[in-house]
């Protein structure tokens, strides 16, 4: 399976991770929008494995994609619904 919308992080160990965005979410009551994620080797087509979803703020400043964590209860709690109405569990 080819996967697109791949970037690298560093971790806080200095290893660079793959990951590949599922779904950018945004708030209707300000516009914020908010990039689901996970690291690129989950995404491929497994059955009956656990994965871990990862979500942060996300935008542009100066022509470049800028992350920054999600801070408050209300934001996480939008991610989470929106996880749980639309990506689907194997």
């Amino acid at each position: 399976m080819e996967l697109n919308n791949t970037f690298k992080l560093i971790n806080e160990k200095g290893e660079e991770i793959v990951y590949v965005g599922l779904s950018v979410v945004e708030n209707p009551e300000n516009g914020q929008r908010y990039l689901i994620y996970t690291e690129a080797d989950n995404a491929k087509e497994q059955t009956g494995k656990q994965v871990d979803l990862y979500a942060c703020v996300y935008g542009k400043e100066n022509g470049r994609i800028v992350l920054d964590p999600i801070t408050t209860e209300k934001e996480k709690t939008l991610i989470k619904t929106f996880i749980e109405k639309n990506i689907k569990v194997a």
